[in-house]
């Protein structure tokens, strides 16, 4: 049987960092043709590093606010402690007993310790993205609150930015299921919520667990010792990929929001301009060298016999396929049409010039892709 101290390194064991990194969804490390820079934008620390082959998180200077995770299209960096899923589950805990959550940050709660108990805290506002929005709405919450009151002193102006572009973003998806409008960000919450009585659900910490192995039964322990055990195992890396093919990973946060997406029903045919999903065309031009799927981080775009297969719920709209085409034989447009979306249906997507893979003409173009891609040039 564990001694208490063995028990205190295992638990260590299982605590992530703030940000978790997927280096392999990085669109950066993927294609040297990429130019997206969003997290590296976004972060108020200055905190993202680009090494060589590698995606890191400098723990020195990372604050844990989660902006970075909230606004990578592809999940390479995931925010932890908690995870967006765990997030959600809180959320579903309080729907027990109340209908409308509030989410705060340290710096809003300063000062408010009587009232602590009526909000979720979260690092930064920012990290709130739309999965964790439209789940709350899913799991049974007719309003959802964000506590904006000290974001104007903050010295990362850019959560507030990126909470406000959740919010409409939920709002537009929740709309169409005839929820729009109940996600907000205030101030104050109204009066007749901050005098509402609640009884404030937490999450297990480390030491609330050692004092239930010192107080309660061994049984009980090791139910909860299994529970973190469980979510650990929830957040393992996806199958590896077959020989000579990229990983490809749908990222957490993603599949959440299709969860919530399912959960509320079936739309109402009105369309959601979020900017989430885009549809992919092929040009004419287009000869089937399937290079945009043999990249694509999510597995949206794969490879058939005559041309390819798309998945437009799998699409974080990365633009990684869009870049990388050295003939721009295709390109992504907006799709707005929850119904498309959350169906999951695969749509053959024939290239108009498809070349034998043994020909020599589709060897000469797959070398010359591969060379300037090693060569970092662009046409």
């Amino acid at each position: 049987m564990l001694g208490l101290d063995q028990l205190v390194s295992v638990l260590a064991g299982l605590e992530s960092p703030a940000i978790r990194v997927h280096p392999q969804q990085c669109t950066r490390l993927r294609h040297r043709r990429s130019r997206c820079n969003l997290c590296a934008a976004t972060c108020p620390s200055q905190a993202i590093v680009w090494r060589a082959a590698s995606l890191e998180v400098e723990p020195g200077k990372c604050t844990g606010c989660g902006l970075c995770a909230a606004v990578c299209p592809t999940g390479a960096l995931e925010a932890q402690n908690p995870t967006n899923g765990e997030l959600v589950a809180r959320v579903q805990e309080l729907a027990k007993e109340r209908d409308w959550v509030a989410f705060a940050c340290p710096r809003y709660l300063e000062g408010r310790p009587a009232e602590s108990g009526r909000y979720l805290r979260v690092n930064c506002l920012g990290r709130l993205d739309e999965s964790v929005l439209v789940g709350a709405v899913a799991v049974g919450m007719r309003s959802v609150w964000l506590m904006d009151g000290a974001c104007r002193e903050c010295a990362q102006p850019q959560g507030r930015a990126a909470a406000l572009q959740a919010v409409q973003r939920a709002n537009a998806l929740l709309a169409a299921y005839g929820h729009g409008g109940v996600v907000r960000m205030a101030a104050e919450l109204p009066p007749e919520l901050r005098s509402a009585a609640v009884t404030p659900v937490g999450s297990l910490s480390r030491r609330e667990l050692l004092s239930l192995m010192t107080h309660q039964t061994a049984r009980k322990a090791a139910v909860a010792v299994g529970t973190l055990l469980d979510r650990q195992a929830a957040q393992a890396e996806d199958a590896a990929p077959k020989k000579g093919e990229l990983p490809k990973r749908l990222p957490a946060k993603r599949r959440l929001l299709l969860a919530a997406l399912k959960r509320l029903g079936t739309p109402s045919g009105a369309a959601a301009d979020t900017g989430l999903w885009a549809r992919v065309l092929l040009k004419d031009n287009c000869n089937g060298c399937t290079m945009c799927a043999f990249f694509c981080p999510t597995g949206a775009l794969t490879k058939t016999p005559a041309g390819l297969s798309f998945r437009l719920a799998e699409c974080t709209n990365c633009r990684l396929c869009e870049e990388i085409c050295h003939w721009q034989a295709l390109r992504l447009v907006a799709e707005a049409d929850l119904g498309k979306v959350t169906a999951g249906a695969a749509e053959a997507l024939p290239a108009p010039n498809v070349m034998e893979p043994g020909s020599p003409s589709f060897q000469e173009r797959i070398a010359r892709s591969l060379l300037e891609t090693l060569e970092g040039k662009k046409e």
